[in-house]
């Protein structure tokens, strides 16, 4: 996923704004429970948006203000759909071992959630038009695991849906 955040500056001020900007971003798929680290590409308010984008593994973030808040964000693709966007400080490691705090400036750091298309290999159609998934879980040994699932994929479809609203 391409990630293009939009965050506002002048021309002579976008260098010293940089710094506010998040330098680092993930993509936590929640459908797929993965998490990815995308090629950002950042488009400031003064800047003309590059046409030649793939839209199909795009989201637009827009930042605040003080760059240090997000504004909204959108997917273009049809295969992903943002459920939350937030900006965090970044997690520090410490180079000594006697637990001392290190005395570094943390970084942002853009965490994107949602939800992706299912393309996984167990969903596939047989010669009779039945789903394999539902018929391994149709057991009752495989049934707390469908209730889990539900109830997963409905707090997914509830938050995908009041982010639309």
């Amino acid at each position: 996923m391409q990630q293009i955040p939009v965050g506002p500056s002048s021309s002579s001020s976008t260098v010293s704004q940089f710094s506010t900007v998040p330098q680092f971003v993930v993509i936590h798929d929640q459908m797929q429970q993965s998490w990815k680290h995308p090629v950002v590409h950042y488009v400031f308010e003064d800047e003309h948006f590059p046409f030649n984008v793939p839209k199909e593994r795009c989201v637009l973030v827009n930042l605040n203000d003080d760059g240090e808040s997000v504004a909204d964000c959108h997917s273009l693709s049809h295969n992903f759909q943002v459920t939350n966007c937030k900006i965090s400080l970044t997690p520090q490691m410490t180079a000594s071992g006697q637990g001392k705090e290190s005395s570094t400036t943390t970084g942002l750091m853009l965490t994107i959630e949602g939800m992706s298309s299912n393309k996984s290999s167990k969903i596939r159609g047989n010669k009779f038009g039945i789903r394999e998934e539902f018929e391994q879980s149709s057991s009752i040994f495989g049934l707390d695991e469908l209730v889990c699932d539900y109830k997963k994929r409905n707090d997914l479809l509830r938050q995908l849906l009041s982010k639309t609203t």
